[in-house]
């Protein structure tokens, strides 16, 4: 329980300085500490990866408002941040230590972020996989599910669990619920085998 409440501690945190940037964030899907940011470059003499001259805590946050998702780098060198709004057009290709992912504007860069720790990468990959799903199979109407809970991984059955909780026979869904349910996947060796099985067959 004491590791809990620092968790939740941590996450206020980190999420009221984004809120100060953002009022319209409501929640960190997921977060890790540290990443390098590249620009792949298609002109000139030598093509190829770049710097962006930006390093620091990559979040993948919720909004209240579309976009409903957004990728944030905070950038430790100064105040220009990589901001990029999550669309199901998205293009993601993930390796070792590396998330590159091309937006749905062909006028914008395709954007590679460098992580320290692989795991880091895989808990980002898999929140950012998964929310993009959601953003595919919900379409427009992503933007009519003020009601969900979001401590969970986004799910294309979102709108059956906003009807299951209208049913009075169903089981009714809490931020704790949730919070704890995760939890136990977290420390559960066979479903992170599975996950991680899953991530190796793409």
């Amino acid at each position: 329980m004491a590791n809990r409440d620092m968790d939740q501690q941590r996450m206020r945190g980190m999420l009221e300085p984004l809120q100060q940037q953002d009022p319209a964030i409501t929640q960190i899907v997921t977060y890790s500490k540290f990443v390098v940011a590249y620009l792949l470059q298609h002109d000139g003499a030598s093509p190829g990866w770049r710097k962006a001259n930006i390093e620091g805590p990559v979040y993948v946050v919720k909004r209240s408002t579309a976009p409903l998702y957004r990728i944030i780098v905070k950038n430790q060198f100064s105040t220009t941040d990589l901001i990029d709004d999550l669309h199901p057009e998205w293009e993601l290709d993930c390796q070792k230590n590396y998330i590159f992912y091309k937006i749905e504007d062909p006028n914008k860069q395709i954007r590679g972020l460098w992580f320290h720790n692989d795991a880091e990468r895989v808990k980002v990959e898999t929140m950012l996989e998964q929310t993009m799903e959601e953003l595919r199979n919900k379409g427009s109407d992503s933007k009519a599910a003020p009601g969900l809970v979001r401590g969970d991984p986004p799910s294309a059955n979102g709108d059956a669990l906003a009807r299951a909780a209208d049913d009075a026979d169903s089981i009714v869904i809490s931020r704790e619920s949730v919070r704890s349910a995760l939890h136990q996947l977290a420390d559960d060796d066979s479903f992170l085998d599975l996950v991680w099985q899953k991530l190796k067959a793409k």
